[in-house]
């Protein structure tokens, strides 16, 4: 299988080259061909320097926006660049283990439009009480305001089709004022299901990460824009 894999990245200069390099071995022992794109969503710290050593490996490519951070909208750009069928991404923290990847693509070739994991489906979870709360939640709320039948919107391992991903993502539009923020995610499942795609979603081991970007009163923002979408769908 040929995969474009994203990993999208702000501040993470402890944890870059590491993690970066244990991806990159999983996608050569995974894949048939691949890509591994870096994409820098306006970091201040050495993070872009690390990345730019990274992308003089073979298959790495590096990519640098200066007007984040953005969540997920810059990363979304970049997704039109994918030189393969079968575009991915995963959290830079690799809170979902690696050893779901041969899952997370062969769903796709098996037929599904979308594959995702899910922590809600796993038996392993590892979340603070307040996260899983906090999490648990926000999930309930999004399916009950838009029938999702998504279990997990959130978890940042996800896989799709080209074709249906830039179709998804030509519907939603950029969002220039960022106040969809982390919502990014579940609005494009959200409109895959209206479009009726199938998406497979199945259980992974995942934890927490040692540092987190989120920020509840920062997300507060999403709310209009989630009612708004409510409202027009």
């Amino acid at each position: 299988m040929d995969v474009s894999f994203f990993l999208p990245f702000y501040n993470e200069e402890a944890i870059l080259h590491k993690n970066t390099m244990l991806l990159y071995v999983e996608l050569k022992k995974t894949t048939q061909r691949f890509e591994l794109v870096l994409v820098d969503d306006s970091s201040t710290d050495n993070s872009g320097a690390i990345a730019s050593a990274l992308a003089k490996l073979p298959h790495i490519r590096y990519k640098r926006f200066s007007n984040g951070p953005s969540r997920r909208e810059n990363l979304a750009k970049t997704f039109r660049d994918a030189k393969f069928g079968i575009v991915a991404f995963c959290d830079v923290d690799l809170s979902t283990s690696l050893k779901h990847l041969p899952r997370l693509f062969r769903n796709i070739q098996d037929g599904a439009d979308i594959s995702i994991g899910s922590k809600f489906m796993s038996i392993k979870p590892d979340r603070s009480i307040a996260r899983k709360a906090y999490s648990r939640t926000y999930n309930a709320s999004i399916r009950t305001l838009f029938s999702s039948r998504v279990r997990d919107h959130q978890c940042g391992f996800k896989a799709f089709r080209k074709d249906v991903l830039l179709r998804i993502l030509d519907i939603m539009g950029y969002d220039s004022s960022m106040a969809r923020g982390w919502f990014w995610d579940a609005e494009l499942l959200i409109r895959a299901q209206k479009l009726h795609y199938k998406i497979v979603e199945f259980p992974v081991e995942w934890k927490s990460g040692e540092k987190s970007t989120f920020s509840f009163k920062r997300e507060l923002r999403m709310i209009p824009y989630i009612l708004k979408l409510r409202g027009r769908l």
